[in-house]
């Protein structure tokens, strides 16, 4: 069924609903009343349940669409040139050491270092 067959159909069985739980309010229900009230309240869950498929179903399309449209607009990427790609050897080992000297510098001696300092 086509969205608008969904929501006309819907907007039938509500009117009927309605008019029934006046009838219901002023007179009450008979059994068969009831059973049909009943019938039309599950129809109803089924034509919300169909149209809120069908909605996210549109949704979810529209959404890989634009997904999609993302990916292809996407600038690409760039490699990095292999000269910056890589450290020599120097330049890490020197980076290395001045990063060892700073933290030596900066640790507290230990215990028995202070004591054999304070002893001399």
């Amino acid at each position: 069924m086509t969205g608008e067959q969904l929501q006309s159909e819907l907007r039938q069985l509500n009117i009927l609903q309605s008019k029934a739980r006046q009838d219901e309010v002023f007179g009450g229900f008979s059994r068969a009343k009831r059973i049909e009230y009943d019938k039309r309240e599950k129809r109803i869950h089924d034509l919300e349940t169909e149209f809120q498929a069908g909605a996210d179903a549109e949704q979810s399309g529209m959404t890989a669409d634009a997904d999609q449209r993302r990916e292809w607009n996407k600038s690409p990427e760039t490699d990095t040139p292999q000269s910056a790609a890589h450290q020599s050897y120097r330049s890490r080992e020197k980076g290395f050491l001045e990063r060892l000297h700073r933290f030596v510098k900066g640790r507290t001696p230990k215990r028995s270092e202070r004591d054999s300092e304070e002893s001399r």
